[in-house]
């Protein structure tokens, strides 16, 4: 077992060495995490984005109002690693200078291509994703003036946990913004319901003229006309009487 574990970890070491291998891994990391949080790739996330400038961050998360917040993945390991294996304090020294210059280099690379642009739609800052928790803290612990400088050139340096809290934020602010849309279309229902309601009103109270008018004519036919026929009835009959009277008496 442990023979095992040393060559699992010499295997992951031996990943994290090469470049190609560790941005690859880099980014499956980071689309999990993405992926755990709800996020819907081509609809909440794009990889490998083209920009008008022609370059492409490797993810970019995008906003309600389809705002890229682009995304690297870049995590230098090599001087970090030989500042773990080292013995002497100048070796660690020199290594951690070292591995302090290649966070700011990769820092400037991220600067240097276009991921900042909000004319194009870009956020006003990009994020640059560690995807191992214990270089993002050692980098946070004992490079603070290089996280701090990060920070002034809008470039936000985010772990897993960190990478997450910011995932959420914007996977809220998308249901939030469903949640005002649905509520826009409740809001424009209720307005048509409004409208709707005082067109049925005011048909109603047209039909409730109309059959009040038609009420005053058929009292007026029935009073009248029934008063008429009713008096021509008993003409009829008074002058049937009269008839019948005059024979007799002949």
């Amino acid at each position: 077992m442990t023979e095992h574990l040393r060559d699992s970890t010499d295997h992951l070491k031996n990943i994290l060495s090469n470049n190609q291998q560790r941005g690859q891994y880099g980014e499956e990391v980071a689309e999990q995490l993405i992926q755990a949080v709800g996020f819907v790739r081509g609809e909440n996330y794009l990889i490998h984005p083209k920009t008008k400038s022609g370059t492409q961050p490797d993810l970019a998360l995008l906003m309600p109002d389809k705002t890229q917040v682009n995304v690297d993945v870049k995590f230098p390991i090599k001087a970090l690693i030989r500042y773990q294996e080292s013995q002497g304090e100048p070796e660690k020294t020199a290594a951690l200078k070292q591995f302090s210059a290649d966070v700011k280099q990769k820092v400037k690379e991220v600067t240097s291509r276009s991921y900042i642009n909000p004319e194009e739609g870009t956020a006003d800052f990009v994020i640059l994703f560690v995807p191992n928790e214990m270089v993002f803290s050692f980098i946070y612990d004992k490079l603070r003036d290089v996280w701090m400088d990060a920070l002034k050139q809008r470039v936000i340096l985010a772990g897993p946990f960190n990478f997450v809290a910011i995932l959420r934020t914007i996977y809220w602010s998308h249901q939030n913004f469903k949640y005002q849309e649905n509520l826009r279309d409740i809001i424009g229902l209720i307005k048509s319901f409004e409208e709707e309601y005082q067109r049925f009103n005011q048909a109603v109270d047209k039909l409730g003229g109309d059959i009040d008018r038609v009420a005053d004519q058929y009292r007026q036919v029935v009073q009248t006309r029934r008063q008429k026929l009713v008096h021509l009835i008993d003409q009829i009959k008074g002058e049937a009487k009269n008839s019948s009277g005059a024979e007799k008496q002949n």
